[in-house]
């Protein structure tokens, strides 16, 4: 049995975790410029760009981990394990459902018009549930990824070689 993940699948794992951070700092700083302000509208068109990627790349993460041998199981109990695959389960289910909300919330405004250009200030879209279930959304991730973070540095420092099998530069 291998001990990595396969390149493909390390690969896109650090992509979407990078596209992850960006998305929620560019989120959260647009939000906080003002409506009519050119960063805000550049900001706007790359995080609309950057979700959309992201789901591409979360369907090619699953794509490719369905279709390569995972890496030789951890030493692990069976509860640890269960808790391990549902931290990585509810990091897919949310990551899907923030770029639905996101999606929905751009589907359901003048979203669409103001990225095009013929709005000269962003909507204004706290109201939309979809806007408000996106946000909610995003604050759950960053807690999944800091779960997750924390327990691949947890079992690194309790046992080692974790790390190696995602790092690429750590074979």
């Amino acid at each position: 049995m291998k001990e990595r993940w396969s390149n493909a699948s390390i690969a896109l794992h650090w992509l979407a975790a990078a596209l992850i951070v960006g998305l929620a700092t560019a989120g959260f700083v647009m939000a906080d410029l003002p409506s009519g302000s050119s960063g805000r509208l550049l900001l706007s068109r790359a995080h609309t760009i950057g979700g959309a990627t992201l789901m591409l790349l979360t369907i090619a993460r699953l794509v490719v981990r369905r279709r390569s041998p995972p890496p030789a199981l951890l030493p692990l109990s069976d509860l640890h394990r269960r808790g391990v695959a549902t931290i990585h389960a509810l990091l897919y289910a949310v990551t899907f459902a923030i770029g639905l909300s996101g999606f929905v919330s751009g589907a359901t405004s003048a979203w669409p018009d103001y990225l095009r250009g013929a709005l000269a200030e962003a909507p204004e879209l706290t109201s939309l549930a979809s806007r408000e279930a996106h946000e909610v959304l995003v604050f759950a991730l960053l807690a999944l990824v800091a779960l997750h973070v924390g327990g691949v540095v947890l079992q690194q420092l309790r046992q080692g070689g974790i790390a190696r099998r995602m790092v690429p530069f750590l074979k």
